[in-house]
């Protein structure tokens, strides 16, 4: 039998500074979340177990492997920021004592982005001349690769001007709200690579886009969790912003999931477009997969539509996108600057 006589009770210490990671707790929440976190964890892949080797015996001239390599480095524009925005999201949710299953999930999508950005890294490894430490660090010697150089550098640039106004925004709009953009661009991405993994002739590709539009998949449904969740008390102020939100994530993904709109968010010199083009071309022509602009089109919409319909649901206006043939609220163009935080 225990002895029990010079135990102490000691009061209850100080209360914890709130927000803090601390105490741990488990807070409850939709059983969804941890489905999703089940399936994460039975979907795992590794991008440094696929056959990247495959590349140097494919039959692609130096432009079609310039081409490949330019897409993928476009890419990594938003995949080699992904995980330090989802990293920073976590430790929010963290602080804020968020749902447990929330939390779980977005560590998943954390790991997510982290093989996303690899492939963009062994991708362009492989196939951009010279390129062993990323795609700004090497010396282009062609007019076509300079050009993809210079096209590059200014993808970077404007990539470079979101990261202050996203960590900023954390303070001061619910997490829901900073996320809406995010359900969209999943929604399309999934139609995306899926179809550029039905597209794509170089078998390593096609399973590099399989792959991705699955995990693309579980985070549309992380993300349309959060609305569906929070929507019904959402105030007006909200709202509005959420609709700006869903504008500016469509004008931000552009780049890599439809085609730049200069002006909007993208800062682009003279000439980009026809460097962009071009080496799309040639980034088809090789077999990457892409699909055409037709293709990238009716994906966007139908993504739209979907999203549509949940903001409709709770009183959410949806905003115009003329660029493929919807109607909507008109709302003002303002980037990162004007407090628009797209996040992909």
């Amino acid at each position: 039998m225990l002895e029990t006589r010079k135990l102490t009770v000691a009061p209850p210490p100080p209360a914890t500074l709130q927000p803090n990671v601390f105490p741990l707790d488990w807070p409850a929440g939709g059983s969804i979340t941890h489905d999703l976190f089940e399936l994460a964890k039975r979907e795992s892949w590794d991008p440094a177990r696929l056959p990247w080797e495959q590349i140097k015996d494919y039959k692609l001239s130096k432009e079609e492997r310039l081409g490949i390599g330019y897409w993928f480095s476009l890419l990594g524009i938003f995949d080699a920021a992904a995980p330090p925005v989802f990293a920073h999201a976590l430790i929010e949710m963290y602080k804020h004592h968020e749902e447990d299953g929330v939390r779980k999930c977005f560590s998943t999508i954390f790991r997510d982005e982290l093989n996303h950005e690899e492939i963009c890294r062994f991708a362009t490894q492989s196939c951009l001349p010279g390129a062993p430490l990323g795609p700004l660090r090497w010396e282009p010697k062609t007019i076509l690769e300079k050009a993809a150089y210079s096209n590059i550098q200014w993808g970077y640039y404007n990539g470079g001007r979101y990261w202050d106004g996203y960590v900023a925004a954390h303070g001061k709009y619910p997490l829901e709200v900073l996320f809406t953009s995010f359900l969209m661009g999943e929604v399309a991405a999934t139609t995306l690579f899926a179809e550029m993994a039905k597209e794509a002739k170089l078998p390593l590709f096609r399973q590099v886009f399989h792959n991705v539009s699955k995990d693309e998949s579980r985070h549309a449904r992380m993300a349309l969790y959060l609305c569906q969740r929070t929507f019904p008390t959402m105030s007006p102020e909200h709202k509005a912003f959420v609709t700006r939100q869903l504008r500016a994530g469509f004008i931000f993904l552009s780049m890599i999931l439809f085609k730049p709109f200069p002006g909007k968010f993208w800062e682009l010199p003279d000439g980009f477009m026809d460097n962009h083009m071009i080496l799309q071309e040639a980034a088809l022509s090789a077999g990457l997969g892409l699909v055409s602009m037709k293709k990238r089109e009716e994906a966007w919409k139908n993504a739209m539509l979907k999203v549509k319909a949940t903001m409709d649901k709770f009183g959410i206006e949806f905003p115009a996108m003329p660029e493929v043939g919807l109607s909507g609220a008109e709302v003002p163009e303002g980037g990162i600057e004007d407090g628009l935080i797209p996040v992909f």
